[in-house]
């Protein structure tokens, strides 16, 4: 209760049942079971009727709030684990404090009219003075319905959520591993069918030979298809320009093809638009190389030809290299996504252990009691008085219990719980923050 109120971290919608859950276990702690332990130390109620009926409705009241509180829980997790989406808009502070009320009133309900009023009812006081215990417990009736009510009705809901929530993290377990596996199949035939793909468009505006075939899977379309463009239009006459030209139209094609298959597009587009720039400027290069050659230029202008473009390293070298960058962010990502769904898996997993081990803590704590209740109310005399103080102290040890169930098993909670025994919590709070320490940090380096 005092993390909850110091550490804002803590103030969450499921937070306030555990809050909750802590006010009905600190009542059992101070006051139930310091009384309790008196009447037993002196064998006898020295406290008179008033304060023993007191103590009966506190003690009775705040356990079993303390049960529905579990319920309350439960009903929570439930529903944040069959319908995250829909639940969390629901899931407000408001309605938070709407079914803890019910929780208490309940509790309320069910056992402190009861305990005040029910001599009044009958007329008269059953109980012993130097004695302390439920009048209306002797009879039958009354006694099963408020154990159904208080444990085996719960007990039973509970016991059919935990089950349901154990059944749906299996099932999200079993659809991640689905996935992957589907995934990664998926990831590996779309590899081969890209590849396939490649091959085939580059080869459509390819040469005739097998070798320039196998140069076109080591190297881009475009740059291979611009070193050809240019060596053709170097060894031909002008009157073949307009081939190449068909050649050019061939090669943005497929460049724009391959741009395709890159994973970034942004890339992809800056592939094709500096290609077609690069076929121009080889356009315009070998039809100097050709003007010079018909004037009478030195055989020097051929040189002059062949290093306008293809002795250029090829600007689609660059779109490789964001394909490979972005490659690489996605190869990161998805590394980042398996993993946060292996620790969603795991902490599924870990949810599910929890769970299972307050279910088991709560029947192994509550059901002698209860046993001896239903025994109790067809024959008082059938229960030793030291097996019923056993049981009574196993319903005060669930409180006991609860704050490592829950709150312990917090991270937060324990980081708190930590600082607070420690005494560190004020100067944690006295630390400047990250924004504070670079607020001051840049006062320092621009004091202007």
């Amino acid at each position: 209760m005092v993390s909850f109120k110091i550490n804002k971290a803590l103030k969450t919608v499921n937070n306030y049942y555990l809050l909750s859950l802590a006010f009905a276990d600190l009542t059992i702690g101070t006051l139930s079971m310091n009384l309790y332990t008196t009447y037993i130390i002196m064998n006898q109620w020295a406290l008179g009727p008033v304060v023993c009926d007191l103590w009966l409705a506190i003690d009775y009241v705040a356990s079993n709030a303390s049960v529905m509180n579990l319920l309350v829980i439960s009903f929570d997790r439930y529903f944040s684990v069959t319908g995250p989406l829909t639940y969390r808009a629901k899931r407000t502070p408001k309605r938070a404090m709407t079914m803890i009320g019910l929780a208490w009133s309940i509790s309320f309900i069910l056992w402190a009219p009861a305990i005040l009023f029910w001599q009044y009812v009958v007329g008269e006081r059953t109980v012993q003075p130097n004695e302390c215990y439920i009048q209306f417990l002797s009879e039958p009736i009354i006694t099963f319905s408020t154990a159904v009510a208080a444990f085996y009705l719960p007990l039973t809901i509970m016991s059919f959520l935990f089950w349901k929530i154990y059944q749906e993290t299996e099932k999200r377990a079993k659809d991640i591993q689905g996935l992957k596996a589907s995934g990664s199949g998926n990831s590996q035939s779309q590899a081969q069918n890209q590849g396939s793909g490649r091959g085939k468009a580059c080869g459509e505006g390819g040469t005739n030979s097998q070798k320039e075939s196998s140069a076109l899977s080591s190297q881009s379309c475009s740059s291979y298809e611009l070193n050809q463009l240019a060596s053709e239009k170097n060894n031909k006459d002008k009157a073949s320009i307009p081939g190449g030209t068909g050649s050019k139209a061939r090669c943005g094609a497929c460049c724009f093809q391959f741009s395709l298959l890159l994973p970034g597009r942004r890339a992809s587009m800056r592939s094709v638009n500096t290609t077609t720039t690069t076929v121009g400027e080889a356009e315009q290069s070998s039809s100097d190389s050709l003007n010079n050659n018909e004037v009478g230029e030195p055989s020097g202008s051929e040189d002059k030809g062949n290093a306008a473009d293809p002795s250029r390293p090829p600007t689609a070298a660059i779109s490789m290299k964001d394909a490979a960058m972005a490659k690489g962010f996605a190869s990161k990502a998805k590394t980042e996504i398996n993993k946060r769904k292996n620790e969603k898996k795991a902490n599924e997993k870990k949810a599910a252990r929890t769970l299972s081990a307050i279910l088991f803590v709560f029947i192994t704590t509550w059901l002698p009691y209860n046993i001896m209740v239903l025994v109790n109310a067809f024959c008082q005399d059938c229960i030793p008085q030291t097996l019923w103080a056993l049981g009574y102290w196993l319903c005060y040890v669930n409180s006991t219990i609860n704050p490592i169930c829950y709150a312990f098993c917090n991270k937060t909670f324990r980081t708190t719980f930590r600082d607070i025994l420690m005494c560190q919590w004020n100067q944690k709070k006295k630390q400047p923050t990250f924004h504070q320490r670079k607020a001051v940090a840049f006062k320092k380096k621009d004091p202007m």
